[in-house]
């Protein structure tokens, strides 16, 4: 059975490519101009247009080396191994390509079938390369994107594990247009990837429609009097949590910002979270009762980094928000506020977080994850007169920094329960790049909370 190693972020750091990779990444990768499909004809530039099918995966390079292929990602995680993506690719040593790294599915592939696939060995990953980073002594830089799709039609086979994405030329707008409604509207594709000719790229995607909890606003004086500015807007991740996704100050006509700040203003709970706008004013918090309906270009989950975006988890606890966690999340590009949901009573049900599943799993709910296994235990205790404290420490492995870069690959939890305090039970926990550093951070634990009296005891007994 073929297999693919996957190693943690950062780990590339070869000096002589690494700028190359990450130049390309924030030069080309990340200067793609959403689109929406009525603006096509708006914001395309010079003909002629390279349209190609926008494949939901994640951004890789193929470098091809005389002792072997491997996988980069945008985040610097490498893939190595026997797996027909890499043993079949068949190029030139000191070859790059940019492509888009997916897995093949009954339907549509979706992004998040890619963590899955790496965490089971790479089994159904396939590469579609879409540009040249480097072949032969050119690179990017050196050529035109016409030129470097010839030549990569010559170096690259057109289906297979390694394949070149198929691209259509045309020369103008309305052929644009009706490769969009073929292919999208009725193919089901996630969008186009359409380049011009001067340089500029456009993602064209349908518009999405997600129904958000308002869970905060501002206010500004109208011609009126006060109303709301912007609103702070989240889908609900399970139980009592809830993740703010982005804000809008965009609003249709149909939205009176006069008659909406009266309905938050009675909805307002205090909050240890704060989150400031862009004019420097705090979010009123609110209970999350209200809905908004908005209009949404894209839902981005990589920063410009290509990190996972993270979010807060929030909770409405003894009467005021409260951060409960980190989560691994999204943001919304370009929201605009279209209506309120007034028909909807259930904000919970309303601001689902499976609205977007198809591009971030809920919090907490992350498939296709290898489980934690603990490398070290240690309990201790003091007893003194009619009370016990405890303490223990817990370092395990999380398994799963490889395929998810929002884990930490170690980490490290103290607990320290003391019946005497006025908090009894108190925690620390500590990630940790590796085990090296992970055991330094456990003994360091020890040596300042375990002194004289404390009696260590079988860990696998308590």
């Amino acid at each position: 059975m073929s297999t693919l190693a996957v190693s943690a972020p950062g780990a590339f750091q070869d000096p002589a490519l690494k700028p190359l990779l990450d130049m390309y990444r924030q030069v080309v990768a990340q200067r793609y101009t959403p689109c929406p499909p009525t603006d096509i004809a708006r914001m395309l530039a010079a003909p002629p247009f390279h349209v190609s099918r926008k494949f939901d995966g994640e951004l890789w390079f193929l470098v091809v080396d005389p002792d072997g292929s491997t996988l980069v990602s945008a985040n610097g995680r490498v893939a190595t191994g026997d797996a027909p993506i890499l043993v079949s690719a068949g190029l030139p040593g000191g070859t790059v390509l940019a492509g888009e790294l997916y897995a093949t599915t009954s339907g549509r592939e979706r992004v998040g079938d890619v963590a899955r696939a790496l965490a089971e060995g790479g089994d159904g990953l396939v590469f579609g390369a879409f540009d040249i980073v480097r072949l032969g002594g050119d690179t990017w830089r050196d050529t035109t994107y016409a030129t470097r799709l010839e030549l990569l039609r010559n170096a690259v086979a057109s289906e297979g594990s390694v394949h070149v994405i198929p691209v259509t030329t045309v020369g103008a707008e309305a052929d644009v247009i009706g490769l969009y409604q073929d292919l999208v509207e009725q193919g089901g594709a996630e969008g186009l990837v359409v380049r011009c000719a001067d340089g500029r790229a456009l993602k064209v995607k349908p518009e999405i429609t997600l129904d958000l909890a308002v869970l905060g606003y501002t206010m500004r004086d109208g011609t009126s009097g006060p109303e709301v500015r912007s609103l702070l807007i989240g889908l609900h991740a399970g139980e009592d949590q809830w993740v703010p996704v982005g804000t809008v100050g965009n609003m249709a006509e149909g939205i009176d910002r006069i008659s909406l700040l009266a309905d938050l203003e009675p909805l307002s709970v205090p909050s240890g979270f704060r989150r400031a706008a862009s004019t420097g004013q705090l979010y009123r918090m609110v209970r999350p009762e209200i809905l908004v309906e908005c209009r949404v270009l894209d839902v981005q989950v990589e920063d410009s980094r290509g990190r996972p975006i993270r979010q807060p988890e929030l909770a409405i606890r003894d009467g005021q928000w409260v951060a409960v966690g980190q989560a691994a999340a999204a943001t919304l590009l370009n929201p605009v506020a279209t209506r309120l949901r007034v028909d909807k009573a259930n904000p919970q049900d309303g601001a689902r977080w499976d609205q977007i599943a198809a591009t971030v799993s809920a919090p907490g709910q992350a498939a296709g994850l290898s489980a934690s296994e603990v490398v070290r235990r240690q309990v201790w205790t003091k007893t003194a007169k009619d009370k016990t404290d405890v303490r223990k420490l817990v370092l395990w492995k999380t398994n799963k920094d490889a395929t998810d870069p929002t884990y930490p690959a170690y980490v490290v939890h103290w607990t320290d329960y003391s019946a005497g305090r006025k908090t009894p039970l108190t925690r620390e926990v500590r990630p940790a790049p590796t085990l090296d550093a992970a055991q330094e951070l456990a003994d360091a634990m020890i040596a300042e909370n375990i002194k004289k009296g404390w009696q260590e005891h079988d860990a696998h007994a308590t």
